[in-house]
């Protein structure tokens, strides 16, 4: 009886583990395990992690312990603030770069003349058909296929082809002329360049460089705008091998060193002319550009003498190698080698401006006309409109409300709404870009009566019997001229610094800081994910690693 009852007392003071009591602990420690595991997981643990160790500045007052909420919301607003004002600075820089990235300045004010060739001078009769060409021509080939008062008719409307009004057709009988002209083995080309005044009886003297050189080896005949005209330094692309020369040039200024020319306009021979006066047209241009008589040309009236000063506009203007490295359509200009003008002649052309302009007007006259007049640079599988062509040319050469509405061969088309431009929509619309490396001439005319006088001892018209004659010279005003670059506004290490400079004044930020957020919300928590499932893994093998560490529990466990 007394062991009993020690046993009893015992027990009261030290009762026996029951398995409930001894799971609790266990189950308590994997709960506590379990919540802090997946608390870990969570977007929000992430941001506070990322706010708290982040060199963003301000961010990790935000989510600071033992903060009022008043503070919170001032570092959030601010935060919030910094972060607008970057993306709006940043995105008007990036704006900036992919709109206009280039900018152009002064390289040089006294880049010299020697590195910039010599214009091209180009000089137009303003009469088309010379009188005494086109007698010697219908004497030759015509007298006997063609009366006089038909020849003489269809002549006098030659000009019309050049400057499209409309064609007398009561007077004609085009279709029989044309089979006469092609049993002739002529063409409108052909034909013209018969009845056009020849270089030699317009220019009756010239002088290169203060030397008296014959115009036969300065001056050529080629197309412009406004018919055959005699062209001096003028290099046409897609010209044969044999027309090509390196560009002439000077280096010095005034007449003395430039050229001087003695025109005679043969006032006598004046048949069918452009405009109501007498004279030759001037036009100084690119080597490379299609002369365009009717938009730059300068008038010379019989007996004058004219000083023609050219002066380098915009003068000598190249873009550095940046500049070739952005798009087109960023630094909206092209490089010569980048795009070439194909010719029917098989030959491909150094690209320019005015020559895709004229190419686009070509091809707008070849679908529209179904042919191209004979003064432009065609080849030989093009055909050449005749005076049938020529109401076609009228109807689409000017705006006409009654008509067509179309002005597609002089007008370009505006890739933007302008008021006040009605026909825009029915413009050219061409796919032309200027040279990335240009040099554009202007000039200055002055000029004075001009008569044979016994007090010049230039003796330059010496022996000329002077009538109507004209002389002009042209010259480079100036022994230097401007020189331009076209250069970018930001390279990629501007473009970049200039993003890093925002960044830093309106978060404080550097590289590193984005580094930071690609860690905090991709590296880190999939690493995080991996040590929850290890986690996990250990918590559901927490009983049993428990139970080798304590005794077992009786096997006569009752609850």
């Amino acid at each position: 009886m007394t062991a009993l009852k020690i046993s009893e007392t015992d027990t009261h003071k030290h009762p026996q583990p029951t398995l409930q009591s001894w799971l609790r602990p266990q189950l308590d420690k994997r709960e506590e395990l379990t919540k802090k595991v997946t608390n870990s997981c969570t977007v929000t643990h992430f941001v506070v992690e990322f706010c708290n160790a982040t060199s963003f500045h301000g961010f990790k007052y935000i989510t600071e312990e033992k903060r009022h909420w008043t503070e919170r919301c001032l570092w959030s607003v601010v935060c919030g603030m910094g972060m607008a004002a970057a993306i709006l600075l940043i995105n008007k820089v990036w704006t900036q770069y992919s709109t206009s990235p280039t900018i152009t300045s002064v390289e040089s004010t006294h880049y010299p003349i020697w590195n910039i060739p010599f214009p091209a001078v180009t000089v137009c009769q303003v009469n088309k058909v010379h009188l005494s060409a086109a007698v010697e021509l219908y004497e030759q080939e015509f007298s006997q296929l063609l009366s006089e008062k038909e020849y003489w008719a269809f002549v006098s409307q030659m000009a019309e082809i050049i400057q499209p009004e409309g064609v007398d057709m009561l007077q004609l009988d085009l279709n029989h002329i044309h089979e006469v002209l092609r049993n002739r083995s002529y063409n409108m080309e052909t034909l013209m360049l018969r009845l056009t005044q020849t270089c030699s009886s317009m220019l009756i003297k010239c002088k290169w460089r203060g030397q008296v050189t014959s115009c036969s080896e300065l001056f050529s005949m080629h197309k412009t705008d406004a018919g055959f005209c005699c062209s001096f330094n003028y290099h046409p692309p897609g010209a044969p091998d044999s027309m090509k020369s390196v560009p002439r040039r000077v280096n010095g200024a005034g007449y003395l060193t430039g050229l001087s020319m003695l025109i005679d306009p043969r006032l006598e021979d004046y048949y069918a002319a452009l405009f109501s006066f007498y004279g030759t047209q001037i036009l100084v241009h690119g080597n490379q550009d299609y002369p365009e008589i009717s938009a730059k040309g300068i008038l010379l009236s019989p007996r004058k003498e004219a000083f023609l000063q050219v002066t380098v506009s915009a003068a000598s203007t190249y873009s550095t190698t940046e500049v070739r490295a952005l798009s087109k359509e960023q630094r909206q200009c092209l490089f010569e080698d980048e795009q070439t003008l194909g010719y029917d002649t098989g030959e491909s052309g150094d690209y320019s401006y005015s020559n895709c302009l004229i190419q686009c007007r070509m091809k707008h006259m070849a679908d529209l006309c179904r042919c191209v007049p004979y003064f432009y640079p065609t080849g030989n599988h093009t055909k050449l409109c005749g005076l049938t062509e020529v109401s076609c040319l009228a109807d689409h050469r000017s705006y006409s409300i009654l008509r067509y509405k179309r002005g597609v061969f002089n007008n370009l088309h505006s890739p933007t709404f302008v008021p006040g431009l009605d026909d825009n929509e029915n413009a050219m619309m061409c796919d032309c870009h200027p040279t990335c490396s240009d040099v554009t001439y202007s000039t200055e005319i002055s000029e004075a009566p001009f008569f044979k006088s016994p007090y010049d001892v230039t003796n330059f018209y010496k022996e000329v019997d002077i009538t109507n004659h004209s002389i002009i010279h042209v010259y480079f005003k100036e022994m230097s001229v401007m020189r331009f670059r076209r250069d970018v506004i930001y390279s990629w290490n501007d473009l970049l610094a200039s993003f890093g400079g925002i960044v830093g004044l309106t978060l404080g930020a550097s590289l590193l800081s984005f580094v930071e957020v690609f860690y905090f919300f991709t590296v880190r928590p999939a690493c995080d994910l991996l040590l929850r499932r290890v986690a996990v893994k250990s918590i559901r093998i927490l009983p049993a690693s428990a139970a080798k560490r304590s005794a077992p529990p009786p096997y006569d466990w009752v609850f």
